[in-house]
């Protein structure tokens, strides 16, 4: 599978900043978020437009610096036109390289994003 880079909007205090359409699924690649803030700071919002429920899996990451790896993906199903939000922990979820990983089920549309707070 190929990667898909999620594009990363950082929120500035005492700012009002548009929710950010997101980057498109490519249901065959992995998208990748790269963060460049501590993860308690970082929110995904997962949106689904395929016409029924989708899983989108968030893959564990690397022990170390993932502590908490071994709890596995973290699965999520979407209904149809809905949108979530995922604050998303370091210890289970970071890769060795800092970025978070998402897999999506075959046939998947919408869009992924990444929100970081100041």
């Amino acid at each position: 599978m190929a990667d898909t880079a999620i594009t990363v909007t950082t929120l500035a205090l005492n700012t009002s900043t548009a929710q950010p359409a997101g980057t498109a699924i490519v249901a065959a690649n992995t998208h990748v978020i790269t963060p460049t803030k501590p993860m308690s700071k970082v929110i995904v919002r997962l949106n689904n437009t395929f016409a029924g429920s989708k899983d989108f899996t968030i893959l564990a990451g690397d022990n170390p610096p993932a502590d908490a790896a071994g709890q596995g993906n973290l699965v999520i199903a979407i209904a149809q036109d809905a949108t979530v939000l995922v604050p998303l922990e370091s210890a289970r979820f970071v890769q060795s390289n800092g970025t978070i990983r998402i897999d999506v089920a075959a046939s998947t549309t919408g869009f992924i994003s990444a929100i970081q707070l100041p």
